[in-house]
């Protein structure tokens, strides 16, 4: 119980740190310094239809893990980690979504400083789980634990990246490139 409690607290002090950082690296990353990303009014439909896909798959996800519940069959993953895992499925949907729509940047961000920051991501979600995998604690009773959570950032930044790729090859191709 006190061992739980401990990672509540930690885990909740490094969500706190990492906003604090998250808001400092997007005001960076912005060319306004704002933190708030601007977007025109198609840009807006747009993501209005990208955050109602995540949503129903996020429903549908969460609907599966319950039958999965029902029918007692146990995933290898703790409880934490399946629901985290539903809402990493869900925005990365959504971004991908987004990417193929052509609005998942504001007008205001710089694409090369953001394409920065999402390197720094895969480099610090890389490093935990580096860590435990040599240390031999990816595997907690038999499950995957804390470990699981930076396994889906990692997972869902890799897909974001490549989408990006994919639709700027696309766009060079089409001849619809923009930058």
């Amino acid at each position: 119980m006190i061992g739980n409690n401990i990672a509540m607290y930690g885990m909740t002090l490094g969500l706190i740190v990492g906003l604090i950082i998250a808001i400092v690296i997007i005001k960076y990353a912005n060319k306004n310094n704002k933190f708030k990303t601007e977007y025109d009014e198609r840009q807006k439909i747009e993501r209005g239809k990208g955050y109602t896909i995540a949503f129903y798959t996020l429903v549908a996800y969460e609907s599966l893990m319950s039958l999965l519940s029902i029918g007692d069959i146990e995933l290898p993953l703790h409880d934490f980690a399946i629901h985290f895992t539903g809402i990493v499925i869900a925005i990365t949907v959504h971004c991908v979504y987004c990417i193929w729509k052509e609005v998942y940047w504001g007008l205001n961000n710089d694409r090369k400083k953001y394409m920065m920051v999402f390197a720094l991501c895969i480099v610090l979600n890389a490093l935990p789980v580096l860590g435990n995998a040599l240390a031999g604690n990816l595997f907690d009773n038999g499950k995957i634990g804390l470990a699981m959570l930076n396994i889906m950032v990692l997972i869902m930044l890799v897909i974001v990246v490549i989408t990006m790729l994919i639709k700027g090859m696309v766009n060079k191709n089409t001849g619809t490139d923009e930058e």
